[in-house]
Parts: structure tokens; sequence; C-alpha cells
């Protein structure tokens, strides 16, 4: 039977309207829609506090595995890309081991530009290429752009609403006398010519690798070693001379070495492979070159002069503090 009041009674025993004793009576109430719609609001704001502080589901990638060789790069602010700004495939390439880098000597390997969020840049031995793409289309005109070059410093703005597309000191020396810059309306380039004066350099190695920018500007992160190759093919005349000479004397002296210590019944490299004579106990395998054993004589340019033995206990002694010598005007 359904109250007068809309509530709803099951009678057991019951003649009359109302509900006898034993009657289970179940009633509406009026205030339950908006009892169950703050529950509701409750029950989401619970799920939400638990989603955000519970991390069980969420868990970040595993970075690297036990056991495994792979070198994990640090978070990175540039992307290698192709001139038109497409993603290179180097781009998802691990560094060769030990910082080695790929050099090139006779001929010019494929470009790889280096993005940053204000440049995309490409270098050579003597020049870098640099693109400003943060300059607006219809900005793209010599009339309303202001580029400027300093020996450490480029600057791109826009004349009229004064907005610096590209500013900062560069990474090297450059020349702002041969340096230029062009638009076509499509992209601002920018044509640097490096210093180089770091190959003249006595405190530096003075060789091609100082010819190599590992940033375009100093607030740039570093170009991991061995993601981009080093371009050589356009050095001096007189350098890459004196590079293929030097290379030509260590290969030499590599070969002398090799034939000097080649054992007669192998053939192999005595120092090193050979063990046709290490059951002879009057045999002595000669020591590679560098081992610092003084029954071998060992001489180097820089302790020209100096005796000396590892485990001489009189090198250990403190020295007598010099004496003063008498006058000899």
């Amino acid at each position: 039977n359904e109250d007068a009041e809309g509530g709803l009674a099951l009678e057991d025993n019951g003649d009359g309207g109302a509900p006898a004793a034993g009657a289970l009576v179940l009633e509406e109430n009026v205030g339950g829609e908006d009892e169950e719609d703050e529950e509701s609001e409750e029950d989401s704001e619970d799920d939400n506090y638990v989603s955000d502080s519970d991390d069980s589901d969420d868990h970040p990638p595993e970075q690297f595995e036990v056991g495994t060789t792979t070198i994990m790069l640090p978070p990175r602010n540039y992307t290698l890309v192709h001139e038109d700004g497409r993603l290179h495939k180097k781009d998802n390439f691990e560094p060769l081991s030990f910082g080695m880098q790929r050099v090139w000597n006779d001929r010019a390997p494929e470009p790889v530009w280096v993005q940053t969020k204000n440049a995309r840049w490409w270098q050579s031995a003597t020049e870098v290429v640099v693109i400003a793409h943060t300059v607006p289309c219809d900005r793209m005109k010599a009339s309303l752009l202001n580029v400027s070059f300093a020996p450490k410093q480029i600057h791109v703005s826009d004349r009229g609403t004064g907005v610096v597309y590209l500013h900062g000191e560069t990474e090297e020396r450059i020349d702002p006398t041969t340096s230029t810059w062009l638009t076509d309306g499509n992209c601002v380039t920018l044509n640097l010519t490096k210093a180089n004066l770091q190959l003249y350099d006595g405190q530096k190695k003075g060789t091609q690798t100082d010819t190599h920018w590992h940033r375009l500007l100093t607030e740039d992160q570093y170009v991991e070693r061995g993601m981009v190759d080093a371009d050589y093919s356009d050095l001096p005349e007189h350098l890459r001379y004196k590079k293929k000479m030097a290379d030509e004397e260590h290969k030499a002296k590599k070969k002398l070495e090799e034939e000097a210590n080649e054992c007669a019944l192998c053939g192999k490299d005595v120092r090193f492979f050979c063990d046709c004579r290490s059951g002879d106990k009057d045999y002595e395998r000669p020591l590679p070159e560098g081992w610092k054993d003084p029954r071998l004589g060992f001489c180097d340019p820089i302790f020209e002069g100096v005796k000396y033995h590892a485990g001489g206990v009189d090198q250990l002694k403190p020295k007598p503090p010099p004496q003063p010598q008498p006058y000899r005007g």
C-alpha cells in the first residue's frame, strides 16, 4: 500500500489503512536527492585525491636495466634536424664510447642541424650557418630587420616593434667584417665566419679539433660529443697538409714497431699475442711502449736527465733545503 504522503508500507497482518505493530515501513525522504549529490561529490573528491597521491599505476619508465651497457643521456633542450626543420634520424642516436667523434677530412658529411629555442645552426671548420626560425613570415624583409655582428655576439631584432628574435654571446670568436646575412622571404640566414684564433694559440692544442663548436651560444646546452660529425674538409691547405704529414709519420712509426716485434715463428706481435716462447725461462717478453721499467732505460723528454726507480726508498725521503751559493760575479 502507498501512503498519502508518498510513503511505502509493507504490512504483515493489517486489515486497516494504518500499519500494524509488526509492519515494516519504508518512506521516501524529501531531501534524498541532495544528500546523494553531496555524497557523490565527496566520493569524486576522494577519488581525485587518491589518484593524485597514489603512484602505483603511474610509475616512471625505467631509465636503465642492471647488466646492460646502455648510456643514458641527460635531458637536453635541443634537437637534431634537417635544414627545413624535419627531425633527423641522428636525434635518436647514442654517442660513441669514450667521447669519440667521427671526423671527415676529405669530403663533407651529411649536414646535421642543431635546433634550439631561438636558432637552427650547422657548422664546418671555417663557418657557422644560423637560421633564425623565430622570425615571423610577415617580418622576413631586410628593411624590417636589424642584424648586427660583433667578435663574440650576434643580434637579430625587429626595426619597427623592437622585438629581439636572436641575441647572445657566441661560443668562440667570429670575424664580423666577413660575416653576412640574407633573407629570401622564407627564412633569415646568418653566415658567420669563424676567426679560428685558437689554432694559433700556444695555450691550446692548436689542432683542427679546436675549430669544432660544441654549442652556438654560451647560454645553450652542450651538444653531446659524437652526435654530430666534425667536418674538417674546408680547413686551410697548410693545416690539412700538416695533419696529413703527422698521420703519415705516425703510421710509419707504428709499422716499424710492428716489424721489429714480429715473431719469426707465428708472425704475431711478441709484446701481446705471441706465446711461442712462453715456456722459456731465459726469455723476457719486451714490454709495450710507455712501460716505465728502469731496466729498459726508460727515457722521456720530460724526464730527461732524471734517474728514478719506482721502488727506490731514497726517493721517498724529503730532500734537504737548497743551500746558498757563493757570489760568482
